[in-house]
């Protein structure tokens, strides 16, 4: 009795310490994506990218896990979750470790492409790493995968809401290098935990039937629910390249103030994930759902504002940014359960 309750308390320590490292695994990928938000869309226009350009650098990250998620999904069970976990940080912090060079190159189509090339490399490095954690967590967590999303979100959340003002912060103390050094560097720091506390744990290698995949998809709720997913992540992608630039001209705000805006939009997130994620583990999901398309529609419309409602005003901007954050954990923290009942 005394060797099961030492077996039990170490699996619930090791545990503990697997959800830690995943959830700084999850933010400092988020971090990579969102630290470059106050600074990089002008560094962009002073090496001759357009805005449609630097819009696009910035959307190739989202766009690959968009594309990739899938198809990482459907061979987990031949690759191997760990592998694909770690492989997805290591490609996350090496290509961030090698943006920090990009500012050497020639200005134009050299500097343009290369940071295409390694944004490109890093939603690469994101789909595998994000569509892995998640494969995992019911096998890790039965229990508690509503609240276990929830942690997942809020870690997420806070990578984004400590990368932009990070990053504002880290680029007017060592300029253009150190914030991509700096989140690369932690991305290879978390591979040494993951690396050791990963092994045996999460998904079992074996073939699946691609017939499972086109039944899958082929169910109208549950393509309801990945739009739902979806949007969060489209807006979340929309407000990098768009609001640096209608923050600096519209209220003439320097890179740390926009930082802070930025951390605004995530700080919502991070204080409700968990209590959304345990209410859906008891409640279910749809009416949670519901309400967060509706609160982010609101946000969309005051984030501007629309011309109907006010002139442009930098507190209403700052509300609807601390809106959206809750209605995109409200869209986002009870889909996956839901999602993974009707995988079932």
């Amino acid at each position: 009795a005394a060797g099961r309750i030492s077996n039990i308390a170490e699996r619930k320590w090791k545990n503990r310490c697997i959800a830690i490292t995943l959830m700084l695994g999850y933010l400092s990928v988020h971090a990579a994506y969102s630290i470059i938000g106050p600074f990089f869309p002008n560094e962009a226009a002073e090496h001759g990218s357009t805005p449609l350009l630097t819009g696009f650098i910035i959307s190739c990250t989202p766009l690959c896990v968009v594309i990739l998620s899938p198809i990482f999904g459907y061979y987990i069970p031949q690759l191997g979750a760990r592998f694909m976990l770690l492989s997805g940080l290591w490609l996350v912090g090496g290509s961030y470790i090698l943006m920090s060079f990009v500012v050497s190159m020639p200005s134009g189509w050299v500097f343009i492409m290369f940071c295409i090339l390694l944004r490109l490399t890093e939603g690469v490095g994101s789909a595998m790493f994000a569509t892995s954690l998640y494969a995992q967590l019911p096998e890790l967590f039965p229990h508690s995968v509503g609240t276990m999303t929830g942690f997942m979100s809020v870690a997420g959340c806070v990578g984004f809401a400590i990368g932009a003002p990070l990053g504002g912060l880290l680029y007017s103390v060592g300029g253009f290098k150190l914030p991509f050094l700096t989140v690369g560097g932690f991305c290879f720091f978390i591979l040494f935990p993951a690396y050791f506390l990963m092994r045996g744990s999460g998904c079992k290698r074996q073939v699946r039937s691609f017939r499972t995949v086109v039944k899958l998809l082929s169910n109208f709720i549950y393509l309801l629910l990945v739009v739902a997913n979806g949007l969060p992540a489209a807006a979340w992608g929309f407000f990098y390249p768009t609001l640096e630039p209608f923050l600096s001209s519209q209220f003439h705000l320097d890179t740390k103030q926009t930082g802070l805006v930025f951390l605004s939009l995530s700080i919502m997130s991070v204080l409700c994930g968990p209590v959304i994620g345990k209410l859906a583990d008891k409640f279910g999901s749809r009416g949670f759902t519901i309400t967060g398309c509706v609160v982010s529609a609101a946000s969309f419309f005051l984030v501007g504002p629309a011309h109907f409602i006010s002139q442009p005003q930098l507190w209403i901007t700052v509300v609807a940014t601390v809106i959206f954050g809750l209605g995109s954990s409200l869209m986002f923290v009870p889909n996956f359960k839901a999602m993974l009942a009707i995988a079932k």
